[in-house]
């Protein structure tokens, strides 16, 4: 077992055993979710966009393909190198980051022990999701534009977050600027965090899908399709100089219902159309391995 396995799994324990029993009884009981969704568009049809001086931002969201991204990235720069004390430390902060949102409330200790993590796109689809995304395809009558399955746990009455979709075609990128005393600026505000000096990039296709849990399911879509307008100077961002960044013409597409787990749901518009399915997931049961060769049965009494 990994280092830092081994670490977790023993931090969790303690964790648990910390938490007093009933308390863990009380918590509320959280749902968790396998979440796909495919958006197209319509090989004849026409985007009914309007003039945008700047895109909406979506940056906010959780973004389950940058995710995968850096994760990817970052077991690449673990597999380069040898064990040390750095390696040993970012699993301790790995594992006291677990036990922080254990105990916030964030994440229940079924999740962090038995379901997969929450908010990172999966590497393929269902298989009935890649059975539709394929009949698309051959169709001719539409075209694909994105594909992104992730996990997510959804409680009752309590707001859930939202995740960002788009597609790998970036219209814009909004970079930090430089005051002339050494500052950092992103749009005319001081950046705040070490997150904030990555570019935002707003795609062509961009927006977020938000599940929400009453007495039903709901999901709540807002998906944009961004073309350039016109070539020349624009107004956005508005600082500190004008830009050469194009203004955009927008289709929205963005719809809000009631929708019911298990089942393909189908959002649509002139240009843009979006095959969601949301399916509960199940643990897997652990399976038993017959004696090996080698193993002698029990001795009867």
């Amino acid at each position: 077992m990994k280092p830092s396995l081994s670490i977790l799994l023993t931090a969790l324990a303690c964790a648990a055993a910390a938490f007093p029993a009933q308390a863990q009884q009380e918590a509320p009981e959280r749902a968790f979710y396998r979440v796909e969704a495919i958006v197209f568009t319509h090989a004849g049809g026409q985007p009914d966009a309007w003039p945008a001086p700047a895109p909406a931002d979506h940056a906010d969201a959780l973004d389950p393909a940058w995710k995968a991204f850096a994760r990817e990235q970052e077991l690449s720069r673990a597999e380069d190198k040898e064990p040390s004390a750095e390696t040993e430390l970012e699993a301790a902060l790995s594992v006291v980051e677990t036990i922080a949102s254990l105990e916030s409330g964030e994440e229940t200790l079924t999740e962090a022990l038995l379901y997969p993590e929450p908010w990172l796109a999966l590497e393929s689809l269902s298989d009935p999701m890649a059975q539709a995304s394929s009949r698309l395809e051959q169709s001719g009558a539409f075209q694909v534009r994105a594909r992104l399955a992730w996990h997510q746990p959804l409680e009752e009455s309590s707001a859930m977050k939202a995740v960002r979709i788009h597609d790998d075609i970036p219209v814009t990128v909004e970079w930090i600027t430089l005051t002339p005393s050494g500052g950092l600026l992103r749009g005319g505000e001081p950046v705040g965090v070490v997150e904030d000096l990555n570019p935002t990039f707003h795609y062509r296709l961009d927006g977020t899908i938000r599940l929400r849990q009453r007495q039903f399911m709901h999901a709540d879509l807002t998906l944009d399709w961004r073309v350039p307008e016109q070539i020349g100077p624009s107004s956005w961002p508005p600082w500190p100089i004008p830009s050469t960044e194009p203004e955009l013409a927008v289709h929205r597409l963005q719809q809000s219902r009631t929708i019911r787990p298990g089942r393909f749901e189908y959002f649509d518009s002139e240009w843009l159309g979006v095959i969601l399915r949301v399916t509960p997931y199940e643990p897997e049961e652990p399976v038993e391995q017959p004696p090996g060769e080698g193993d002698s049965p029990a001795e009867s009494p």
